[in-house]
């Protein structure tokens, strides 16, 4: 039961994670598009490669936790 939990809870950040980048991913581009200040551009730049990175650490997650749940739980 802990390692479905674990899924679930992996499972639920990770969308969470994409959602939150997919927002970010509009904002860099918006700003990208519209010239705006270079610091800025670069600073959102920064988030989006963090939440990106962040995303595929919680993907890693779900799919170790899911094997392992399946492992244990057949």
């Amino acid at each position: 039961m802990f390692w479905t939990i674990a899924w679930f809870i992996c499972n639920s950040l990770f969308v969470a994670a994409v959602i939150a980048y997919l927002f970010i991913l509009r904002s860099y581009s918006e700003a990208k598009r519209l010239s705006a200040d270079a610091a800025f551009v670069a600073r959102l730049n920064g988030r989006r490669k963090l939440a990106g990175a962040i995303g595929i650490l919680l993907f890693a997650a779900m799919v170790a936790s899911f094997v392992i749940n399946m492992r244990v739980n057949g």
